[in-house]
Parts: structure tokens; C-alpha cells; sequence
């Protein structure tokens, strides 16, 4: 019998976890997802759907970009750099972090979690960026204009 209910589609999936996940990480990984989905991981989909998107992203008190900083720094003090390329590219892509704050919070990823994970992110952030086709030439122009201690008195 409980088989037979895990084999349905999406039961128990809420829709406010399933319309956050997919504005979050896209369509088509949340298909690709669930179309792996069987008996025996069900639930770790209900609850990854319900608690972490449903209960968690679709709070609304951290805005998503905020939340995508939070990730970048656990995910890398983790050491779990996989997941970190995916949340880079899902700060880069989906919650539109702007670039300068995805390079502010990659050097401090380097000075609280060590250099070894910095120049490991800052390699993924590198290889998405290029891969994503950003022009980051103009960064350091933007850079210098909100930096407090370049401002004219």
C-alpha cells in the first residue's frame, strides 16, 4: 500500500515548496529530479519539497538573493564545493546576485574558511562565470565608485 502511494506523481508535495524550488534551481533540475524519483527516495523528495523549499526559501523574511549568499558561505565552509558550483550558478542565473557581492562574499569565504576553499571557489566562480558568458570587466569600476573610502569628502 505505501508503495502504491509513492508511486503517484508529486503526493504530498506542496505547491508552495514546488513553486519555490522551481523558481530557485529552474524546470528542468526539479524535472530531472523527480524523474528519478521511486519508491525508496520519495520521501526525501516530499521533504526536501515541503521543509527546505517550502519552509525555508518560501519564508519571505531573507529575500533570495540573501539567501544564495547564506548557501555560498555554509556550502563552502563545508568543503562541498559541488554543491557550491550549483549555487553559484543559481546566485549568478536565478536570484541575481550582483557580481560584486558574489565576489565579496567569495573573498571572505577565503579569509573565515582558508585559502585553499577560497581559490577553490573563486576557480568554480571563474569557470561558471566564463561558461554563463559574464562580462565581469566593468566590475572593478563599479567597485571603485560605492567603495566608502575612495568616495570624494
Amino acid at each position: 500500500m505505501a508503495t502504491k502511494i509513492a508511486k503517484e506523481k508529486n503526493s504530498g508535495f506542496t505547491k508552495v515548496g514546488d513553486v519555490s524550488r522551481r523558481a530557485i534551481i529552474g524546470d528542468q533540475y526539479v524535472d530531472g529530479m523527480l524523474k528519478e524519483k521511486n519508491p525508496f527516495d520519495h520521501e526525501w523528495q516530499e521533504y526536501l519539497n515541503n521543509q527546505l523549499w517550502g519552509r525555508t526559501w518560501a519564508r519571505g523574511i531573507l529575500s533570495h538573493q540573501q539567501l544564495s549568499l547564506v548557501n555560498l558561505s555554509m556550502l563552502a565552509g563545508l568543503g562541498r564545493m559541488e554543491e557550491f558550483e550549483l549555487h553559484f550558478r543559481i546566485a549568478l542565473t536565478r536570484t541575481k546576485v550582483p557580481l560584486i557581492q558574489l565576489r565579496e562574499i567569495l573573498l571572505h569565504i577565503g579569509m573565515y574558511c582558508g585559502v585553499p576553499i577560497g581559490r577553490d571557489a573563486f576557480a568554480i566562480a571563474r569557470r561558471v562565470l566564463k561558461e554563463e558568458r559574464v562580462d565581469v570587466s566593468q566590475l572593478d569600476d563599479i567597485s571603485v565608485e560605492k567603495s566608502p573610502s575612495k568616495k570624494k569628502k
